[in-house]
């Protein structure tokens, strides 16, 4: 949905989507005037938007279509500053020739002191074009505000205990590169993803920009050479860091129960799924390839399936123009589905895709929340189009890594390991506090989020975490899922709280045979922000289904 650029091939269809969701330079209709078109490259700085304290900060440099606009790079000024400090980092290009369709490169810097707190970032960027001398700083968009990135050095890691692991769930890498969108490379991906934090990413690039000829957007490539470079890429890159993985995915576009296009996150999957229907791509083509029945018969056992932000509602403009749609609860029945991505970076759309989910869940099925940013780059800021061709936003929303999804690992991390939690559901989902649900049993048998157990007497074990970064602790709730009655309630809620950023709570549920679930919600506030964290549930006295 959000990324660093767009580029548009038919006007009328495409006009709508540029209006809505992205931020564009090079095009422009025939006739109309682009107050942001102009003749250079696309040059973006990007840094992650948190990292921990005492680690090098990555710096992206990002020069898009230069093989159309060729410059000279002469050197690159950053500055690190808060109110009270400021360090400069320079590095020298000595006029270093760019032609590449897309250039990239990650400097870092680290203070001499030990920083901690909001920090800003400024990146000038000194080049030649044309034998003219330009300076940039952050970007070279015409409308932006070029204000500096922003980043939180944290004194701490990620709130969490031993075994879990965080990700990014749903993001875009350069594999998506069309008239549309692209996103930032799978290398500097995971340098950006490693310096916040996390321990992998699922790379979900999308179903009709995987097809494309490598050279030409416009055109499909019948021997998929574009999708092969992916998966050889993800398999490298995976060989040469055991401590960071990359899970191999596509977003698929695919036919929902009304015959709209809605998408879909397949991971792991050997081969390319179809899906062009929502590219626009062709003139008044967007009939589904596939549907949503057909996706999941396709794939196999070591391939995964989750909705794609269900509960979001598609703009006006991309409902009547692509045929986007989005996912109902029919849509969410269909047998082999493992989860739903309710959270995409933002908070639209989040509480309708929990209803979904718990609707099935009340109806005795075994499926699993996920949550992710559907980010396109954008590790600090994202830039997209106001009016178009005349002026753009930019916000702090459906930034890489900033919704999280938590996996826990009994062993140790690898592809295999992180799809087998995925598939059961060892997962929780958060943008700042940390819960871990532990159930035991009066048979002394214990349970983690995604198992069933049975047994009369139970014992509800709670490990509660924040921090500096994420505020204090706020409100504790636990609900239960009568499978019987199909009705879910509040069984506790915690308001006072043992420490600010640390809490452990125990509690009994005794004489209880009554087929249920248990799921928790743990909420952090920081300067009026209120952050939460969801889990998966533990089943109590229920054959799944």
């Amino acid at each position: 949905m959000n990324q660093y650029l767009v580029d548009f091939n038919f006007p009328f269809l495409k006009l709508g989507l540029l209006f809505l969701l992205y931020a564009e330079t090079h095009y422009s209709f025939k006739g109309i005037y682009s107050r942001l078109k102009k003749k250079e490259p696309e040059i973006i700085a990007d840094v992650p938007h948190r990292i921990k304290q005492g680690q090098p900060i990555p710096v992206l440099l990002l020069i898009k279509d230069a093989d159309q606009h060729s410059i000279e790079l002469n050197s690159v000024h950053i500055n690190l500053f808060s109110k009270e400090k400021k360090e400069c980092f320079p590095f020298e290009f000595n006029a270093l020739k760019i032609t590449e369709k897309f250039w990239h490169k990650t400097v870092e810097i680290q203070s001499t002191d030990n920083l901690s707190g909001k920090y800003r970032i400024d990146v000038t960027i000194k080049f030649s074009i044309n034998g003219k001398r330009r300076e940039v700083k952050n970007d070279n968009y015409t409308c932006s505000s070029h204000a500096p990135l922003e980043i939180y050095i944290s004194e701490s890691g990620l709130p969490k205990t031993n075994g879990w692991h965080f990700g990014e769930f749903h993001c875009h890498t350069s594999y998506t590169d069309d008239q549309v969108e692209f996103g930032a490379p799978l290398n500097a991906s995971r340098q950006l993803a490693e310096a916040m934090g996390l321990t992998f990413f699922c790379a979900t690039d999308h179903s009709y920009d995987l097809d494309d000829d490598p050279d030409n957007y416009l055109k499909n490539d019948p021997s998929l050479k574009k999708w092969h470079s992916f998966q050889d890429d993800v398999r490298r890159l995976n060989q040469s860091n055991s401590s960071f993985i990359i899970i191999p995915g596509e977003e698929v576009s695919v036919g929902n129960s009304k015959n709209r296009n809605v998408h879909f996150l397949v991971l792991n999957h050997p081969e390319l799924l179809p899906g062009d229907g929502d590219s626009a791509e062709k003139w008044l083509r967007t009939k589904p390839n596939l549907s949503i029945k057909e996706i999941l018969r396709r794939i196999n056992s070591n391939s995964l399936a989750f909705a794609a932000h269900p509960g979001v509602q598609p703009p006006f403009l991309e409902w009547l123009l692509v045929r986007r749609g989005k996912w109902n609860l029919q849509d969410c029945s269909n047998s082999g589905l493992h989860g739903l991505q309710i959270w995409n970076g933002t908070d639209e759309g989040l509480n309708e895709g929990k209803s979904l989910w718990i609707k099935r869940l009340l109806q005795g099925k075994r499926i699993f929340i996920s949550g992710g940013n559907d980010a396109h780059g954008n590790f600090n800021r994202f830039r997209q189009v106001g009016l178009p061709f005349f002026t753009l936003r930019e916000n702090y929303e459906h930034l890489f890594g900033k919704v999280r999804t938590g996996v826990f690992l009994e062993d140790k991390l690898s592809l295999p390991t992180l799809l087998k939690a995925f598939e059961n559901g060892r997962m929780l989902i958060t943008n700042g506090p940390f819960v871990e649900l532990l159930v035991k049993n009066n048979r002394n048998e214990s349970a983690k989020s995604g198992d069933c157990i049975s047994g009369k007497n139970f014992k509800i074990d709670l490990n509660c975490l924040s921090s500096p970064e994420f505020g204090k602790l706020s409100e504790l709730r636990i609900y239960t899922g009568n499978l019987i009655t199909r009705k879910e309630q509040l069984f506790k809620s915690v308001l006072n709280f043992s420490e600010l950023f640390k809490h452990h709570e125990e509690l009994k549920m005794r004489k209880n045979s009554t087929p249920s679930y248990l799921r928790v919600e743990l909420f952090s506030e920081n300067q009026n922000e209120v952050l939460k964290c969801f889990t998966n549930p533990i089943w109590l006295n229920w054959t799944l289904g």
